[in-house]
């Protein structure tokens, strides 16, 4: 922990030990991925706050972040990106720029994982505001934000769902190209149902807001507890050690990886086509007259769909080739053993 004698790795928990029991103090040196060079106890902001400081604090660390969050709102709302004729301003105002740093930006996104209500709402109306006319949207995505807002089990989401509106459209990430056009050009189209993506994009935030927290079973949306349960699963699997690694090195910044396909059973037997699952559509009993914007350009979706499909052609590899080309015997294995 010294220049002198070099020890560790040691945990957040232990370096506290070390501390309090006085074999080092706040002159002794540490250093710890991310940190460009090894500093003094004292001078590391998360060791200098729980270590170091004495006395009472004012607010505890939730009540301080959300009042920083409100001073940073505020200070985006006074400068907005576009004038009064609704003309985008250049440069992006030097408060916005600063926000859009990666090295700043990691750690605003980075609060969304206390899961606290009222921070991951700050910070989603923080980033909407930041986001706009922001040349630096189409890098967002590398910070994570959109696994950890997917993540959140809370109920105000509201500000998160006009936050992918403005954002998921405007990634510049590598698609599957045997997927749709919306589902090649949305962020969320390796998370979310190619109808979720279509509803979000065709009915706005408020409505996705909506139905993203309900029980829903219609031609434009099949969505339940169970799949958002699916999705949060399938997130918190692929960030893995990250959280509890952030929570002993809160500078630590999430390394972004491209997350595999979130396959749903509940959509095994659908067929989604234009914006509607067909089965549904076609259920005149139970959903009679359901509007259809654009008949024609449905009938022709559907006819491609059907070329599509006579046209299939078997996968290249059967799954006991894809085991043997992952070093696994024949048969079943669950999914973290594949994942590794």
């Amino acid at each position: 922990l010294d220049k002198v004698q070099r020890k560790g790795p040691v945990s957040f928990q232990q370096l506290k030990d070390l501390y309090k029991s006085g074999e080092i103090n706040n002159k002794t040196k540490c250093w710890a991925n991310s940190m460009e060079g090894w500093r003094a106890v004292a001078s590391v902001p998360q060791l200098k706050w729980t270590l170091v400081a004495r006395g009472t604090a004012v607010m505890d660390e939730s009540a301080l972040a959300a009042t920083v969050l409100d001073l940073l709102i505020t200070c985006t709302r006074y400068f907005p990106s576009r004038d009064e004729e609704d003309a985008v301003i250049r440069p992006l105002p030097k408060v916005k720029r600063m926000l859009s740093e990666p090295a700043c930006l990691a750690h605003v996104v980075q609060l969304l994982l206390t899961f606290d209500p009222i921070l991951v709402e700050k910070v989603a109306t923080l980033l909407y505001e930041v986001m706009q006319d922001n040349p630096e949207i189409s890098k967002l995505y590398l910070t994570g934000v959109f696994y950890f807002m997917l993540l959140y089990t809370g109920s105000n989401l509201l500000p998160i769902a006009r936050f992918l509106r403005l954002t998921h459209m405007k990634q510049a990430f590598r698609a599957d190209q045997s997927s749709s056009d919306i589902m090649q050009r949305s962020i969320l189209g390796q998370l979310l149902p190619e109808a979720m993506v279509c509803y979000l994009e065709n009915h706005g935030a408020e409505k996705f807001a909506q139905i993203f927290l309900g029980e829903w079973d219609t031609p434009e949306a099949i969505w339940n507890s169970e799949m958002r349960c699916m999705l949060i699963m399938k997130v918190s699997a692929h960030i893995g050690e990250f959280t509890p690694r952030l929570r002993a090195h809160i500078a630590a910044r999430y390394p972004y990886l491209a997350i595999p396909c979130v396959q749903y059973t509940q959509l095994e037997r659908e067929l989604f086509c234009n914006m509607f699952y067909l089965r549904h559509l076609c259920d005149t009993q139970k959903f009679p007259d359901w509007p259809i914007p654009d008949p024609v350009r449905l009938l022709k979706d559907v006819l491609e769909a059907w070329r599509r499909e006579v046209e299939k052609k078997p996968p290249s590899m059967t799954a006991s080739e894809a085991y043997a080309a992952l070093g696994l015997a024949g048969g079943q294995h669950d999914e973290a053993a594949v994942r590794k």
